[in-house]
């Protein structure tokens, strides 16, 4: 099996995912924007089970818009850097793929196209807001 390897931008947070993700995906959400500052995020989803803290966990900070004890964003208390999403509800951990030093990141598709700043057009599908199984419309939008 294999095992990824993250890091913070200082890389006093180290993370480990064991095996492949189940989704690496392009978001364009306003949440994902605000967090990272950037147009577009990468979304790389493991299972939480399959995620963890193997350095500096004394350093992580945690924020969360719902109250959720575990569920939230995760960063560096040392350089600020991101490191993650905690999905608690969907049982899914987002190490972003910029962080993951031995992935190669081969995104399937947009979500929450709706709300995007910056357009890609690269054939892959767009959608609207979530896919059907995830709960959403599963309406794809054109490119």
């Amino acid at each position: 099996m294999t095992t990824y390897h993250a890091s913070c931008s200082c890389g006093a947070i180290g993370i480990e995912a064991d095996g492949e993700p189940v989704v690496q995906c392009y978001c364009h959400c306003n949440s994902c924007r605000s967090f990272t500052g950037c147009p577009v995020n990468a979304p790389v989803l493991w299972p939480r089970d399959k995620v963890r803290i193997v350095r500096g966990e004394d350093k992580l900070r945690h924020y969360s818009k719902t109250g959720h004890a575990q569920a939230g964003r995760y960063s560096c208390s040392i350089c600020n850097g991101l490191v993650g999403i905690d999905l608690f509800e969907a049982g899914l951990y987002d190490i972003f793929a910029g962080l993951v030093h031995d992935l190669t990141f081969t995104p399937t598709i947009h979500i929450n196209y709706e709300n995007t700043i910056l357009p890609i057009k690269d054939g892959l599908p767009k959608f609207k807001d979530m896919p059907e199984e995830a709960g959403g419309s599963g309406e794809i939008m054109p490119e």
